[in-house]
């Protein structure tokens, strides 16, 4: 019996030592989702161990502020440093400070509220989307520029041509005038339809290359059409003890963004489930759970007063 047991023994002692190293292993990326792959390991064990979960609904704890937040982790093909993500990060918290008159944040480097930016083919093809889109409008506004180019070239030589008939004109009714001047009259307004002719050429090739240009836009949309894409979310596990909440540890996750007033629009509705809030119906939210694009084109969206009084309802003291 000790035999067969003494190997056995060696194994397992073996196993627990190589488990050890692997729980001792730090994720940098995200240490919060080793706690979830932890909490989901044992949980068969107990059913009290909190796992991190996203919460559309808004913090189970809500009104706890100020709360601080850092800058946890950047992946690196956003192409964002960390100071353009405390920016935008500072001047989303900002909206709802400015919005509710209180101080509900704070940057701190052991702040209890990590903000990742993980990068995967959501963020790949909205940078693509975007380039290509830069690309578009940048040959739109040098087809606009050629137009209005041509099109002052064509009034200049209207202009021509008809002070070429008046002086043709008044030639035809006065006597005495030397053929060598008629004709070289003649031979200007020749030179004139000729110009006239070019340009007329040249506004039809343009007038083909813009139908192109058009077609390529119509492709562009059909290749990127409206998607329902998952920009963020806001993640959180509850700690109880004996059914009183001891500790919450909180998340926020930013998978995608266009720009950098995109990227606070996403932070500003991050912080807004941070803070407890869930997602509005009401037009012009900043806690909308979907938006168009085209709705930044007049700047960042701001803290709506349907967020501030969601927010009062909930938070009393604020």
């Amino acid at each position: 019996m000790k035999i067969r047991l003494a190997p056995t023994g060696a194994v397992l002692s073996v196993l627990a030592f190589l488990a050890w190293i692997f729980s001792s292993v730090q994720d940098e990326r995200s240490d919060t989702e080793v706690e979830g792959r932890l909490a989901v390991s044992v949980s068969a064990v107990s059913s009290d161990v909190p796992v991190l979960r996203e919460q559309t609904g808004g913090s189970a704890v809500p009104c706890a502020v100020p709360l601080g937040w850092r800058i946890a982790w950047v992946d690196e093909p956003f192409g964002l440093s960390r100071a353009e993500a405390r920016a935008a990060l500072d001047q989303a918290a900002s909206f709802w400070e400015d919005a509710v008159g209180r101080v509900l944040f704070s940057n701190e480097s052991d702040g209890t509220l990590p903000i990742r930016f993980l990068y995967d083919d959501r963020q790949q093809r909205a940078q693509e989307r975007s380039r290509l889109v830069t690309d578009f409008n940048e040959a739109s506004a040098s087809f606009l520029t050629q137009r209005g180019g041509l099109e002052e070239r064509i009034r200049h030589n209207e202009g021509m041509r008809r002070e070429y008939q008046e002086a043709l004109a008044r030639l035809d009714t006065s006597g005495g005038v030397l053929d060598v001047e008629r004709e070289a009259l003649r031979a200007r307004g020749l030179e004139i339809d000729e110009l006239r002719q070019r340009l007329a050429d040249d506004s039809e090739r343009l007038d083909r290359e813009l139908e192109a240009h058009s077609i390529e836009g119509e492709a562009l949309e059909a290749r990127y059409p409206v998607e329902h894409v998952e920009s963020g979310t806001y993640r959180e596990a509850i700690h109880t003890l004996d059914g009183s909440v001891t500790s919450v540890t909180r998340e926020i996750r930013i998978y995608r963004f266009e720009d950098l007033d995109d990227l606070v629009h996403v932070a500003t509705h991050e912080l807004g489930h941070a803070l407890g809030l869930g997602h509005s119906i009401v037009a012009g939210s900043v806690m909308r759970e979907e938006f168009r694009r085209t709705a930044l084109s007049q700047g960042t969206p701001k803290v709506a007063p349907a967020d501030v009084e969601a927010l009062r309802s909930l938070c009393s003291d604020l």
